[in-house]
C-alpha cells in the first residue's frame, strides 16, 4: 500500500516546495508497521514537521527501530529531531535529537504532563550510528529503554505510559535556517502486541531490545542479499 507523507501544515518554505515528499510504501501486519521518510524531512520546520500517523495507537507495549541512513550539510548545527508523541490532546512524547555527521551528538528527552519537559540524556560525540540503529522500547511496568544500537542508554525510565499516535521528524528551527541534510533516508520499524497475544513481552525490556536488534540485522540481510542476486541476473 502508498501512501502520501504530506506535512503538518502549509506553511512550506522554498525548499520544501522544490522538494516535497514522495509517496513510500508503508508495510503492515497485524502487529508490525514499517515507513520511510525521504531526507527532506530534516529540512522541515519546527512549527511543520514531517508527521506519519498510526491508523490507531500503538498500545503501551511496543519496539521501534529508527535507522538514520542520512548524509548531513558540513555544520555542527545539522539535526534531525524525531517526536514519539502520543494522540491528541494528550502532550506526552518522547524526543530524540541526532546531530549531522560531524560530532554525531544524540540528545533524549521526554514530555509529561507532571514533568514537563526533561532532557534525560546527552552525548556529545559518537552517541549514534549510520551503521547501528537507535531502538527505543516500551513495556507495561517496565517503562521506557533506548539503546544507540551499542549499550543501553536510557534504562526502564518510568513515564506512566506511552501510546505511538505519530511520530513527527523535523531539523530546522524556524523556516529561513539552513537545511540539514541533502541525501539518503530515515526508516521507522515498530514491533507491537497485547501480552497475552505475544509472550516475548514478559520477557525483560533490555531482552526485547535485544530482540529487535537481532530482527533488523536478519531484515538488512536479506535486503542485501536480494540486492545481490537482483544485481547478479
Amino acid at each position: 500500500m502508498l501512501v502520501l507523507l504530506i506535512p503538518a501544515a502549509f506553511g512550506f518554505n522554498r525548499e520544501q516546495q522544490a522538494n516535497p515528499p514522495k509517496a513510500y510504501e508503508v508495510a503492515k501486519t497485524h502487529n508490525t508497521e514499517r515507513f520511510v521518510f525521504p531526507y527532506s524531512a530534516s529540512n522541515y520546520d519546527r512549527k511543520h514537521p514531517l508527521v506519519y500517523t498510526y491508523d490507531k495507537p500503538i498500545g503501551v507495549n511496543w519496539i521501534l527501530t529508527i535507522q538514520n541512513n542520512m548524509t548531513y550539510a558540513l555544520r555542527q548545527d545539522a539535526k534531525t529531531v524525531i517526536k514519539m508523541q502520543e494522540q491528541s490532546p494528550s502532550d506526552k512524547f518522547v524526543e530524540i535529537t541526532m546531530f549531522g555527521d560531524a560530532s554525531k551528538k544524540l540528545l533524549v528527552a521526554v514530555n509529561t504532563k507532571e514533568s514537563g519537559y526533561v532532557r534525560v540524556y546527552q552525548k556529545d560525540t559518537d552517541g549514534w550510528s549510520r551503521e547501528q540503529p537507535l531502538i527505543v522500547g516500551h513495556a507495561n511496568n517496565q517503562g521506557l529503554t533506548v539503546t544507540n544500537g551499542k549499550r543501553i542508554i536510557i534504562d526502564r525510565l518510568s513515564i506512566n505510559g506511552l501510546s505511538l499516535g505519530s511520530i513527527a521528524v523535523y531539523g530546522k528551527d524556524d523556516a529561513q535556517s539552513a537545511i540539514n541534510t541533502y541525501a539518503g533516508y530515515l526508516s521507522f520499524d515498530v514491533i507491537f502486541g497485547d501480552p497475552a497475544d505475544s509472550p516475548i513481552f514478559y520477557l525483560p525490556l533490555f531482552m526485547l531490545v535485544g530482540t529487535g536488534i537481532i530482527v533488523t540485522g536478519l531484515l538488512l540481510f536479506k535486503k542485501r542479499k536480494i540486492s545481490s542476486l537482483e544485481k547478479g541476473q
